[in-house]
């Protein structure tokens, strides 16, 4: 059996298959160009490569099926000892190897590209990549059995663009403002989205997709070697067993629910030495350009009131405990610590270095929270105004000027508090801008009156 799966590879069409899709995986990855030097966003765009991929897995199944017709063959074949069964398996296997080679190799090159600015690999990685390998090979192996069942020409172009069409229809279906009313089953396509640096997709879910997958895989194969209507029902068993195996795991909420934060990956790794600088485990690879701006940004902010001590990395993703978004942004910050965001590019390095990052990070140290009233059109302005003064007064240096012309009034309303609080005596100064951190570090959204000296918190 080796041998001749061997000369399938070899002299069949098999690996053309695979070229194809090798060809488009690692175009997709690279069109993309957006790995941001992680494993764990390299999995996710991997698995979103699905998309592209799966119908043609299903065109190249469809399109190696009719082989023997095309070939006119089909009735010579029929009169060899050699069960058609075994034929058919042994091109399935054929198929199979070079989609799995695909697969892992457009993995790879990505890998070529993530891993020397990658520093944490996160849990579930390999069953992230598994899951989309076991739904390619099912994709290829039902392109396979329905090329054998209709060997027209129009059957394989017909079934890559069905296929597209009803993965984008089922994602459209089922995107809803309220998660909550999205239904379990919706994540058995393994196009998942929605994820991000700080989260890991839940073992359940990979779990449910596997047996959905597998399950579908086998019914592929049962269907190549089915001769009768009654052998056809049962390979239609393990694809029906599958999914209701799945199912009961697969938790309702659609692609958000699927992931859970990763705690490893938020986890911090700091500098040796005073002050304390960190940041996140998943971005270690920074610590060194970090420590520079952070300490300088500390030493700048020593002067305030009740001044930052530590400079640590802010966790954008919020993880859901029970409360929303909202809620949990307002939570109170201590004011002993510096949390600061950090922004990447494409190949994963860090957007903004030196000077830039020190006054981003001064920045932060006024953080903003959502408006208590959203609604509220004449409050966002003199509030947005007193924090952009109050940032530029910790830089040392008026608020850059808007290029937008509907931008005017807010520009002269940002210059006007700034020239009115550095006006001050240094000791008013660094008062109100003791107060207005604090404010802000509460999410209180009463910044400007703070600013102009109107409250005193």
């Amino acid at each position: 059996m080796t041998r001749v799966l061997c000369i399938e590879l070899r002299r069949s069409a098999a690996p053309w298959v695979g070229l194809l899709l090798l060809a488009i995986g690692v175009a997709h990855l690279v069109l993309r160009n957006d790995a941001s030097g992680r494993w764990t966003t390299l999995a996710a765009l991997h698995r979103v490569g699905l998309l592209l991929l799966i119908p043609l897995a299903l065109a190249g199944g469809a399109w190696y099926g009719r082989r023997e017709r095309r070939q006119r063959m089909d009735e010579l074949l029929a009169t060899t000892p050699r069960p058609g069964a075994q034929r058919r398996l042994v091109a399935a296997a054929a198929l199979a190897v070079t989609v799995l080679a695909a697969h892992l190799l457009t993995f790879a090159v990505g890998a070529v590209r993530v891993a020397p600015n990658a520093t944490y690999l996160p849990p579930g990685l390999p069953q992230t990549v598994a899951v989309g390998a076991v739904a390619l090979v099912a994709a290829v192996w039902l392109g396979l059995s329905l090329g054998r069942v209709l060997p027209q020409p129009v059957v394989a172009p017909a079934a890559a663009v069905v296929a597209a069409g009803a993965i984008i229809a089922m994602k459209s279906s089922f995107t809803s403002d309220l998660d909550d009313q999205i239904p379990g089953f919706a994540l058995l396509d393994p196009l998942l989205d929605g994820g991000d640096e700080f989260s890991v997709i839940l073992n359940r879910v990979h779990a449910g997709q596997a047996l959905w997958l597998v399950g579908l895989a086998v019914t592929a194969a049962g269907l190549l070697s089915a001769g009768r209507p009654r052998q056809v029902a049962f390979a239609l068993v393990p694809a029906l067993v599958g999914g209701a195996l799945a199912v009961p795991l697969l938790p309702a909420g659609g692609p958000t629910a699927a992931y859970a934060f990763d705690h490893g990956a938020a986890a911090l790794v700091c500098a040796d030495g005073e002050p304390r600088v960190c940041v996140t485990r998943v971005h270690a690879a920074t610590l060194p350009e970090v420590v520079g701006p952070a300490r300088a940004s500390l030493a700048m902010l020593a002067k305030l009131p009740d001044a930052p001590t530590s400079a640590v990395e802010r966790v954008e993703r919020v993880e859901r405990v029970g409360a929303t978004g909202d809620e949990l942004s307002r939570a109170p910050q201590p004011a002993d610590t510096l949390w600061f965001p950090l922004y990447f590019d494409p190949s994963g390095r860090l957007e903004l270095t030196g000077d830039e990052m020190r006054d981003e990070m001064l920045s932060s140290s006024i953080p903003w929270c959502p408006p208590t009233h959203p609604d509220d059109d004449d409050g966002w302005q003199p509030e947005s105004a007193a924090r952009s003064a109050a940032s530029a007064w910790l830089r040392g240096r008026p608020p850059a000027r808007s290029t937008m012309p509907n931008m005017a009034e807010f520009d002269e309303m940002e210059q006007r508090f700034y020239r009115d609080l550095t006006a001050l005596p240094q000791d008013e100064q660094l008062r109100r801008m003791g107060a207005l951190r604090r404010a802000a570090q509460d999410c209180r959204n009463a910044l400007y009156p703070i600013l102009a000296g109107e409250t005193t918190p």
